[in-house]
């Protein structure tokens, strides 16, 4: 394998469609679970807002940002091997940073992984808490007694989804939202004057399927919503991402037989937002948190 020289000129574009080889490339290369629809959301989300980092006409790098009001997230960071340890990884995130300020965000979060917290935080990201990456085979489950699930309206589904999302996140995310429910519609739980107390979604990925979005506003509802998504997915590896203070989340992925993958930092710089992590059950990655 050819290693790119660290004397040649590194210049920053943006993403396009043409890029989705290399960026599965890269994603194979590091083992992630991203697959082309991934990519293609976030170029959706934010079409001037993803880049390519290339040197003599030749891609070596990526990274991703979107937008949810005033909070923004950068994702997809990868660096091709041939090309690491040349601070390629730090030149690209301090652009997709610069263009985010640029445009006024208030607040602009990540989640790293433990090799990459540490170029995070020389740009000035915060630490927040800690997520941990579960993984396994769902076990077969039967249904769970006594859930209440009205039915609504797609459109109406979605937005009740995306408010109890907003409490939670503290961030607007129903665009987001409603491309993840078009892929794969969401499991959601009502109370018994139909507001919706909990949701759970999932996404194909190249190496599990990823269980997340998920938020509940009571212990009892995640674990149900979450019993409800993993038996549909019996007999599948899923991956899960579980803040580390949701207490009841992580005893729930443990009684399932999931064990612990990986851990992320999540991050931020700017001003910190009052989420509350306790009540998320599952991240939906770290592309968008």
């Amino acid at each position: 394998m050819e290693t790119i020289k660290p004397d040649n000129t590194l210049t920053i574009r943006r993403m396009t469609v043409h890029d989705l080889p290399f960026c599965s490339q890269l994603v194979q290369e590091a083992g992630w679970n991203q697959l082309d629809e991934d990519w293609l959301r976030a170029m959706k989300l934010d079409p001037e807002g993803c880049f390519v980092a290339e040197m003599d006409g030749h891609p070596v790098a990526t990274t991703t940002t979107c937008r949810f009001g005033n909070v923004a997230w950068v994702a997809m960071v990868l660096v091709a091997g041939r090309a690491r340890n040349q601070g390629i990884g730090q030149q690209i995130v301090s652009h997709a940073v610069q263009y985010l300020e640029g445009l006024g965000m208030a607040t602009i979060r990540l989640d790293a992984t433990a090799f990459g917290q540490g170029l995070y935080t020389k740009l000035g990201f915060v630490p927040e808490y800690e997520l941990v990456r579960f993984t396994g085979i769902c076990p077969e489950q039967n249904a769970f007694p006594g859930m209440m699930n009205r039915a609504f309206p797609p459109d109406e589904a979605t937005a009740r989804i995306a408010e109890l999302d907003r409490q939670v996140t503290a961030t607007q995310r129903a665009d987001y939202l409603r491309m993840l429910i078009e892929q794969a519609p969401f499991e959601h739980l009502t109370n018994e004057k139909g507001k919706v107390i909990a949701y759970a979604g999932t996404r194909a990925g190249r190496n599990a399927t990823q269980i997340g979005p998920a938020a509940a506003s009571t212990s009892v509802a995640g674990a149900q919503i979450c019993h409800v998504v993993s038996a549909g997915l019996a007999g599948n590896n899923i991956y899960m991402d579980i803040p580390v203070v949701n207490n009841d989340a992580m005893r729930w992925a443990a009684t399932q037989g999931f064990t612990e993958q990986r851990r992320f930092i999540r991050m931020y710089k700017g001003v910190k937002i009052n989420d509350m992590p306790e009540l998320i059950w599952a991240s939906s990655g770290p592309e968008k948190g």
